[in-house]
């Protein structure tokens, strides 16, 4: 017969990490005072549309990726091929 472990009373409940709130894209701009321009471009980026709804540590997180990516393509190969140096 299998044996059953059985925790302390409230330990389930401090294993639960406690859920992040979700907040519009356009809140999060304007929380974070990101331009729209910006804006625009890590919506393009990441394929978001207007409504979506996200924790606030994946917008900045995003935004961040965006705003410290290469311009273009050359850049891009240029920073790559440096890297491999």
């Amino acid at each position: 017969m299998a044996s059953k472990t059985t925790r302390p009373e409230g330990a389930a409940e401090e294993a639960r990490q406690p859920e992040k709130p979700l907040l519009e894209l356009e809140a999060l701009r304007k929380q974070h005072k990101i331009t729209q321009p910006v804006f625009a471009g890590v919506c393009a980026a990441n394929n978001w549309k207007p409504g979506r709804v996200m924790t606030e540590e994946v917008f900045l997180r995003a935004v961040t990726a965006f705003t410290g990516a290469p311009m273009d393509a050359a850049a891009r190969k240029e920073r790559s091929h440096a890297e491999r140096r």
